[in-house]
């Protein structure tokens, strides 16, 4: 399709782009689940004739969309054998000071998000991130940030970094006949790696080295506050005494009063404590064990009082996680295990009800209290990370073999010996043939969510370029640019995409931009892998918002980050990756 005799936009033209835009501003409000969003799409597309029926599922053979599901499951194999953490407990013996723990936590970030996807890398990097930072007394606002930004940036160095990068490259066996060799972005990427990791260890000790008023110095951070239900016990000095000195001497915020099984309303802070009067608050984790201690309080979970003699442990919701959405109180796979929610601390600040009311989120941390078995069964069902370390006598269940399994696979992709996606499909069989990887169990742990998001936008990435979408925007962009100066157009497709990523996820950017990128060399008569390679690069820079990425948005619960905090340590390095990223493809490509 082209423009029509009067300049203007053909239908199928106007379509695609329409819906592409709703789309982004949906998955910007992040208010429905992204693979609903993206199969209504999907089916919107085909109801205008943008996607033929033959063509509507082809997303979910798609090499790209393959490869990311058998890496999924190979980082599940490389969890369960713990030589992340085994090696890590090794090394942090030697990590002294906060530069070389810095250092340390970046580079192996980095390095482990090159050969698998970026929530894996971090997934696998949290555990001993935490760890070191409690052992070294570093406060985790320090280094939780700059360990998911490094995740991103390692991203930038292989085909399998991060599922956009397998996009792109599909979109060049698509529109130009051949793939990139499978380090073809490290000649870029790892430049751009290296410099904004080195920017990291030096740039972020200082952006958070502030404290709030009134904050202890040694801490530096505003500690970490917990949403929990609590009861007033009878010898406790806090019964008579009203709400507003409840709160003053706990440093608490009050969100509800129970009396008997029923909200006291009215104003809050005015009211009267009675013995067993239950509630619905937030404090810092440390107060309320103190408190606890000193029997001043009583912890009352969705269940009842706590369970004497049970474990407690902290967990984090992963981005798959089943329990993303839910309430407290419909979390049926812990009511039935005898596991109670202690707390929870959310990013929303905005708590209404009780605490079995709270809706979960991407990146909350939950504080469990039951029998260790139980916990753990619940953290393989529900898709739970543990934040605490693991025991450390704990098995390591064929380390050795699925690591050198998964080097084998990566060898073969790498060489060019087996396509990326047969290559990882012989270790995906080889785990499972060793025991190393249990299949079952894994299918149903798999991030389904962006799986069936990134099969539903192919087609319509599709569409974008069969429909010749992608050439009338391409020459847009090209009249834009001023006497179509190769550097500055490649750096006008580079901006675009890292303009876009913040707020739509980097697979949907590069699906989107990919063929749009191609038309765009070919209007400037210049190869199109330099402006692929800028899509990819453009689509992982994503530094500056909390809801870019899941990575971003996991550590901002964790750690208590403020929206403000992300462009103040995101920025600067955007600016010198972005800098670096254009001078390398420019040097390297063009």
């Amino acid at each position: 399709m082209s423009l029509d005799t009067a300049g203007s936009l053909t239908f199928d033209q106007g379509a695609i782009l329409l819906l592409l835009a709703v789309l982004m501003a949906v998955f910007a409000l992040d208010r429905f689940r992204i693979e609903l969003v993206a199969l209504a799409g999907l089916a919107a597309g085909f109801a205008l004739g943008l996607a033929p029926a033959a063509g509507v599922f082809s997303g979910f053979s798609n090499p790209a969309v393959v490869t990311v599901a058998e890496i999924l499951l190979v980082i599940q194999a490389l969890a369960r054998s713990r030589i992340v953490e085994h090696l890590s407990t090794q090394v942090t013996r030697l990590v002294k000071g906060e530069g070389a723990a810095l250092a340390f936590l970046c580079g192996v970030a980095g390095a482990l998000s090159v050969f698998m996807n970026n929530v894996g890398a971090l997934a696998l990097v949290l555990p001993v991130a935490i760890s070191l930072s409690g052992r070294l007394g570093i406060p985790i606002r320090r280094t939780l940030m700059p360990v998911s930004f490094a995740t991103l940036l390692g991203g930038l160095c292989s085909l399998i970094g991060t599922p956009a990068n397998l996009v792109v490259n599909q979109a060049r066996v698509e529109l130009l006949g051949r793939p990139f060799a499978f380090f073809d972005l490290a000649y870029v990427g790892i430049p751009v790696a290296v410099l904004g990791i080195l920017f990291l260890i030096a740039w972020a000790p200082r952006q958070f080295r502030f404290w709030a008023p009134g904050e202890p110095r040694e801490q530096g951070i505003r500690q970490r506050r917990l949403v929990t239900e609590v009861r007033i016990p009878r010898p406790s000095p806090f019964p008579g005494q009203e709400v507003s000195a409840l709160e003053a001497a706990l440093d608490a915020r009050v969100f509800a009063l129970v009396r008997d099984g029923r909200h006291v309303f009215g104003r809050l802070g005015e009211q009267r404590l009675e013995p067993a009067d239950v509630l619905v608050l937030e404090l810092p984790t440390d107060t309320l064990e103190d408190a606890r201690a000193a029997e001043t309080l009583e912890l009352a979970t969705v269940d009842g009082p706590a369970v004497a003699n049970s474990a407690t442990v902290d967990v984090v919701l992963m981005p798959q996680s089943i329990f993303v959405g839910s309430r407290v109180g419909t979390l049926h796979p812990l009511a039935t295990r005898g596991v109670t929610v202690a707390g929870v601390v959310p990013q929303r600040s905005r708590v209404e009800g009780r605490l079995a009311d709270l809706q979960l989120g991407i990146g909350d941390v939950l504080v469990l209290s039951g029998p260790e078995k139980a916990i753990e069964e619940v953290l393989d069902e529900a898709d739970l990370l543990r934040l605490s370390s693991r025991p450390a006598a704990a098995p390591k269940e064929h380390s050795l073999v699925a690591v050198a399994i998964f080097a084998l696979g990566v060898l073969l992709a790498a060489f060019s010996i087996f396509p990326p996606q047969i290559a990882f499909g012989f270790a995906v069989l080889a785990l499972s043939a060793t025991g190393s990887l249990r299949l079952r169990e894994a299918l149903q742990n798999l991030n389904w969510p962006i799986l069936v998001m990134l099969a539903a936008m192919i087609p319509l990435g599709v569409a974008v370029e069969t429909t010749g979408a992608a050439r009338v925007l391409s020459q847009l962009l090209l009249e834009l640019v001023p006497g179509r100066e190769p550097v500055l157009v490649l750096g006008c497709v580079l901006l675009v995409a890292v303009a876009l990523t913040p707020f739509v996820n980097n697979v949907s950017t590069a699906v989107i931009l990919s063929p749009i990128a191609v038309e765009v060399a070919r209007g400037a008569s210049l190869p199109a892998g330099p402006f692929l390679i800028a899509v990819a690069l453009g689509a992982s820079l994503d530094f500056l918002t909390p809801f870019g990425h899941h990575n971003n948005t996991l550590v901002m619960g964790m750690a208590g980050y403020r929206f403000v905090d992300f462009p103040r340590l995101g920025g600067p390095l955007l600016l010198v990756t972005f800098a670096a990223g254009l001078l390398g493809i420019w040097l390297v490509w063009l």
